[in-house]
């Protein structure tokens, strides 16, 4: 859980609370029990570490922006920056069963066809080594999209202590061109995947932002 400190009255926090709700497509109401709670910590009947630990867990649950970076973390799972400006998708699971995917996505692009997005999907390995699993992977995409499809760069690379690949690759798709950067490892049988894609155009506007976002990834 991200550490953070709390150090204001009681009337600046209520202040904080007010205008730091983090509105989507639905309104939000804070829940009695974190107005209970932020009496109690003003009183001093809680630590200010329980009390972080409450608002914390709003952030986690999307209700509160608490400013600067917070993180997405999924139990038992892997936990990754969530900076204000990426809004979180709803998270799905895909067709191989129970198998998890996120997605957050830059907010002044939500409304173009082709987003900024990073996605985080963990599948099991589709064979013994890495190498098949990608040829696997491969396979899968090409029957889908063809030579639409251009793998641009591959190198190896480590994600949180753990030696994977890199690839750079577009997509055609009728007039519009997707450009991404997907990262894979392999863990205790599963295969980690962090990847950034965008329109072609613009592309390079979040590449730096979006590869940040990335380095923060790790398995927990």
């Amino acid at each position: 859980m991200k550490a953070l400190v709390v150090a204001v009255p009681a009337m600046a926090l209520a202040l904080a609370l007010t205008v730091s709700v983090a509105f989507s497509e639905e309104s939000v109401t804070i829940p009695e029990w974190i107005k209970n709670t932020a009496g109690w910590w003003s009183e001093g009947s809680i630590s200010d570490v329980e009390f972080v630990n409450a608002l914390q867990h709003l952030a986690d649950e999307g209700v509160l922006r608490l400013g600067g970076d917070r993180y997405i973390e999924r139990e038992s799972a892997y936990k990754i920056a969530h900076p204000p400006d990426w809004e979180r998708q709803i998270p799905w699971n895909d067709v191989f069963g129970g198998d998890i995917h996120d997605v957050m996505a830059h907010v002044d692009t939500m409304e173009q066809d082709v987003p900024a997005t990073i996605s985080i999907s963990i599948l099991p390995m589709m064979g013994e080594t890495m190498e098949e699993h990608r040829e696997w992977g491969m396979n899968t995409v090409t029957e889908y999209l063809g030579d639409a499809l251009v793998i641009t760069g591959t190198s190896e690379v480590t994600i949180d202590g753990h030696p994977g690949y890199v690839d750079e690759y577009s997509v055609d798709i009728l007039t519009i061109t997707i450009q991404g950067t997907s990262y894979s490892f392999e863990r205790d049988g599963m295969v980690y995947e962090i990847k950034y894609e965008s329109d072609a155009k613009t592309y390079e506007e979040h590449l730096k932002e979006a590869i940040a976002i990335i380095d923060t990834f790790q398995v927990v």
